[in-house]
Formats: structure tokens, C-alpha cells, sequence
């Protein structure tokens, strides 16, 4: 049995014509005639009475009517669904973003954008560290990462899209001396005792300090994240390093910001994803990010 006998035989159904059944399905008289004769002879049931002036459903034909119907539905939604999954529409994204992706608020930016152009594909988060990310995206565990570290290459599967790139500031404690300059030069660090909110692992934290800086830092404490990071520098303990993102959502603890200087490292998020992946969702994302303006 095909779908086409199924709106064959419900046309029939309808119109209790086969003259006028035809013309609706744009095929002549007899060849509907023998497609509803093979189905009937298929099920072993006859589905229509006629004669040569009626045709009535049997009891038979009146139960099988409503099944087709519910078929022709179900068909119809099926194809409805691959065409929009095969336009970007629906289907599920694993995503995974950073502590410093969701502060800078580049995730809710970019997520906002793609919510408006595809409401309607389900979006799964996991916040992991951007080395995690790297992984599990490689292992097909994510299709999109939100990556936040200084600029570096990143494996050959992986495609990137550039979100937002960022300055480096120092954070010192409103009351270090180093704040009343407008900013500060690299080599000072050098004397200042560095708090380390990487939890081992940086997005930017002692081991990012000291491949942009250029020398050894003196390790004063180390928290679990930026936010961890910047409370000891308002309570004295030492100083920092932050992308100038998390300086524009004016945190309201003692710290001031100072750009710093004699370094060309900047800090960017991008999004990360597989080189041959071809889902439509995770090519729509990636249209969305390319086409938003550039922080």
C-alpha cells in the first residue's frame, strides 16, 4: 500500500464521484478506478458499494477512512518536519559555553539573534572549561562551543567564527598605586603579586598571564573563576588580568581597571565547530554568528 492510494481512496471518500474524484486528483476515471480496485483486492475487503448512479462507503471503508485520514496527517507532518529540519528550523544543538563566554555577554547576545531567526530547535548548555569544549566537540559531544581565550590555532576539524575580541586590563585594588596611572605597562606585573582564578586549567589565569607577560608571576592566591579572582583583588590580596568585556558590566566591588599595555595579545570569543558538519541547525547558528556586528 502507498500513500497515493491512501488520497485516492479518501478523494473517493469525499466526493462519492468517481468522475469528480478525478478531476480533483487531475487523473482520468478508469485509472482511479483500478487503484481503488488494487487497494480493495490488497486489503481482501471491498471499501466502496457502487452502482451506476451511487457510491457509498462500506462499514469497512467508513473505519478505513478515518485511519487514512490520521495517515495523511501523520505523512504530511513528517514532511513538514524534514523540510524545516533540512532549512535550519528544527532539530538540537548540544552547546557549550565558558564562565567568561556568559559574563562578557556575548552567549545571551548571539542566542538572542539565533532564538529570533530559529524559535523553534532545541538548544542544550553545558558550561565547560574552553579545553573541554575543544574536546568534545572533536568527540561529536557538542556541535557549537563558545570558546573565550587569547587568539590561538585551534585543531584542523574545527571551524571558528570570531564573536567579540577584547583588550587586556589589569585589576588592582581601587587604592593600589598603579591605579592612578591611565594605564599600565606589562613589565610592572613583574613586582605585583598575581591572583590565579583558572582552578589549573586557564581561560585566563596564571598559565595566559605569563605566555602574554613573557616572564614568571608570583602566585598570590587562587580563586575558582574571574569572579572568585576579582573579589580577593578588591579585598587587597594581589592583582589580575580581565578581558575589558567584564570591565563594562560594572561589577560593583572595589576594583579599578586599567588597560594594559606593551603586549599585542587580546582576548577573543568565538564560536567553535566541526569542520564536517553538515546540519543544517549548526549551519544556521553559524550564519547568524557571521552576520551579527563584531564587538
Amino acid at each position: 500500500m502507498e500513500l497515493r492510494h491512501l488520497r485516492y481512496f479518501v478523494t473517493v471518500a469525499e466526493e462519492l464521484h468517481f468522475g469528480r474524484a478525478a478531476r480533483r486528483l487531475g487523473i482520468v476515471q478508469p485509472a482511479l478506478s483500478m487503484q481503488i480496485k488494487s487497494l480493495e483486492e490488497e486489503l481482501g475487503v471491498r471499501l466502496l458499494n457502487r452502482t451506476r448512479r451511487t457510491v457509498e462507503l462500506t462499514e469497512a471503508g467508513r473505519l478505513f477512512l478515518e485511519e487514512a485520514r490520521r495517515t495523511q496527517e501523520q505523512a504530511e507532518r513528517a514532511a513538514r518536519v524534514a523540510i524545516r529540519a533540512g532549512r535550519g528550523e528544527l532539530g538540537r544543538l548540544d552547546i557549550g559555553f565558558s564562565f567568561n563566554a556568559a559574563l562578557s555577554g556575548v552567549l545571551a547576545r548571539v542566542l538572542k539573534a539565533f532564538r529570533q531567526r530559529a524559535p523553534d530547535i532545541e538548544l542544550v548548555f553545558h558550561e565547560m572549561h574552553p579545553n573541554d569544549q575543544v574536546a568534545a566537540l572533536l568527540e561529536r559531544r557538542l556541535h557549537v562551543g563558545f570558546i573565550t581565550a587569547p587568539s590561538h590555532s585551534m585543531p584542523a576539524e574545527l571551524l571558528t567564527a570570531r564573536v567579540g575580541t577584547w583588550r587586556l586590563m589589569v585589576a588592582l585594588p581601587a587604592d593600589h598605586p598603579l591605579s592612578r596611572r591611565d594605564s599600565v605597562p606589562v613589565e610592572l606585573l613583574m613586582k605585583e603579586s598575581l591572583i590565579d582564578y583558572s582552578s589549573a586549567r586557564a581561560e585566563l589565569g596564571i598559565p595566559t598571564i605569563e605566555g602574554i607577560a613573557g616572564f614568571v608571576s608570583r602566585t598570590a592566591y587562587r580563586g575558582t573563576n574571574i569572579m572568585a579572582g576579582l573579589n580577593l583583588v578588591a579585598a587587597g590580596f594581589g592583582v589580575t588580568l580581565v578581558p575589558e568585556s567584564i570591565v563594562r558590566m560594572n561589577i560593583d566591588i572595589d576594583v579599578a581597571y586599567r588597560p594594559l599595555t606593551g603586549v599585542r595579545a587580546r582576548m577573543e570569543t568565538s564560536i567553535a565547530y566541526r569542520r564536517d558538519d553538515q546540519s543544517p541547525a549548526v549551519q544556521r547558528f553559524a550564519e547568524v554568528v557571521q552576520a551579527l556586528p563584531k564587538t
